[in-house]
């Protein structure tokens, strides 16, 4: 009735244009309704998606730690199995959705590789973690370092690893460096080598002092006995001669700092009580 209203009052031409403008909302509405089923079964199944991906994840992070699988393994195939899920899901919902897969995936080509440059580093991430998952070269515990960071190892994400400094800092290390970087872990090995040392003047008794210092090293809570202890030559120098005490402690169950700054004072308190002036040289 309205559009016949206006066009009773509007010229020809005017009546032309309100007919095909309501022609066009007619079409979209019945194409709507027409659509509106597949478009709900497309919401479903993305909801759904999403709460079987968290479901998979989860059963597949039960099976493997009942199995005795080590974390690093449950993580890197949990993560795996929920995007999995996720892909599937997304396959589905838009296949429901009315969405020709094959169009889809041509007219997208371009755009992913421009996606792919964009996000790049978060890939390299991404895939830096998993590797590092996968071959496991430290784990949660160990004490690592690199070029701009070092500490214990709190969590290994699939983005980035989680340290904490020895000054009690959080770093947040980005797994893409930790496998293109050289890293060094203090903690691969059952037993960590210490290095103390130490200038003995000329003059004094220099066999003597090697006995006290290795006596010292053996005494002290933490030093292994295998591999043992040893007392090194390193420099003749001008006034003095310098040495290199050698220690092995298990960085796993005792701190290196601590094990070394133990053996620094009883040695010091053996020196001195024979009479042996001793002074570390750094």
């Amino acid at each position: 009735m309205v559009m016949r209203a206006l066009a009773s009052v509007l010229d020809p031409a005017d009546t032309l244009s309100l007919d095909g403008l309501a022609d066009s909302f007619h079409q979209f509405a019945e194409g709507l309704v027409r659509r509106l089923p597949y478009v709900l079964a497309a919401l479903v199944a993305l909801g759904l998606t999403a709460v079987l991906a968290r479901v998979v994840r989860r059963t597949v992070e039960r099976a493997l730690r009942r199995g005795g699988a080590e974390r690093h393994v449950v993580v890197v195939v949990a993560t795996l199995a929920f995007y999995g899920a996720v892909a599937v899901g997304l396959v589905v919902a838009l296949s429901l959705g009315g969405v020709n897969l094959g169009v889809l995936v041509g007219s997208l080509g371009l755009a992913t590789v421009a996606l792919g440059f964009a996000l790049q580093d978060i890939v390299s991430n991404f895939t830096a973690g998993i590797v590092l998952l996968l071959e496991h070269p430290f784990t949660e515990g160990d004490h690592i370092a690199i070029a701009e960071a070092e500490g214990d190892v709190e969590e290994i994400q699939v983005r980035a690893t989680r340290l904490r400094a020895p000054d009690g800092q959080l770093v947040i290390v980005p797994n893409k460096l930790l496998f293109t970087q050289v890293v060094t872990n203090a903690t691969a090995t059952v037993h960590r080598r210490v290095e103390v040392p130490l200038e003995v003047p000329y003059g004094q008794d220099a066999a003597r002092a090697r006995e006290l210092l290795l006596a010292a090293a053996t005494e002290v809570d933490g030093v292994a006995e295998d591999p043992a202890p040893r007392v090194l030559t390193n420099d003749l120098g001008q006034g003095a001669r310098s040495l290199r005490l050698w220690f092995w402690v298990d960085s796993r169950s005792h701190d290196p700092l601590r094990v070394r700054s133990e053996v620094l004072e009883a040695a010091g308190r053996r020196l001195g009580a024979a009479g042996i002036s001793l002074a570390p040289s750094g």
